[in-house]
């Protein structure tokens, strides 16, 4: 199940999502995880509607951005702990070339089940990594399970992080993302490069797992 993202031109599709976010027009389908999302109005990331919605994960770190879904924390995405909009630090992001100053809520509605955030590329603004959880589907089943769930997604050759089984997989040649499980969730790197000659999806692949490699130190098992 590869996610399903939104950067600034495309806000993520939750029906196409299970645990992920779902890279419109560039391929990523969704990728297992329940949750129907409930569409919420929006005038802008500091506007009124902001006011009394929670804006910090549970260690009370405060989201880079403000949000207006007062359900982005729900039972869609409580299977960890985990947030990268607060954890991912800012010299992980800068040294993979991302603009820290772009990162955007993976969600574009409220109660969705992917929860994270998206950064564009500095020298590609319309290419982007997101980094978000959801919860599982099938939680005893693992990897495995949301592996056959979502069969229709090219998988590749399962790697091994820091001791941790992770599997990629990709939907489009331009995208691939990285899953490795957190209690009863997902949590996807996912890496999309829109260009005229993106690289082989080899690449793509290795570079979603080098985020999370960098990033798995703070991913509760």
């Amino acid at each position: 199940m590869p996610p399903v993202l939104n950067n600034k031109y495309r806000k993520i599709t939750p029906t196409l999502i299970a645990v992920g976010t779902i890279v419109t027009g560039v391929g990523l389908s969704a990728c297992g995880v329940a949750g129907s999302p409930t569409p919420t109005s929006s005038s802008g990331p500091h506007s009124s509607a902001a006011i009394g919605v929670r804006q910090t994960d549970d260690a009370g770190r405060r989201l880079p951005f403000d949000t207006e879904f007062p359900d982005r924390w729900s039972s869609n995405n409580d299977g960890t702990s985990y947030e990268p909009c607060t954890q991912v630090p800012e010299e992980v992001v800068r040294r993979f070339g991302l603009d820290v100053e772009s990162v955007s809520d993976v969600a574009g509605s409220n109660f969705q089940t992917a929860r994270g955030c998206q950064w564009s590329y500095l020298n590609n603004e319309l290419s982007f990594l997101s980094q978000f959880v959801g919860n599982l589907d099938r939680p005893q089943g693992g990897l495995s399970a949301h592996k056959e769930e979502y069969a229709s997604t090219t998988w590749h050759p399962d790697i091994e992080i820091e001791g941790r089984r992770v599997i990629l997989g990709s939907s489009d040649p331009s995208d691939c993302a990285a899953y490795v499980q957190s209690g009863e969730a997902v949590v996807i790197t996912n890496v999309v490069l829109i260009k005229q000659n993106p690289p082989p999806i080899e690449a793509v692949c290795a570079s979603a797992a080098d985020f999370l490699r960098s990033t798995i130190d703070g991913i509760p098992e």
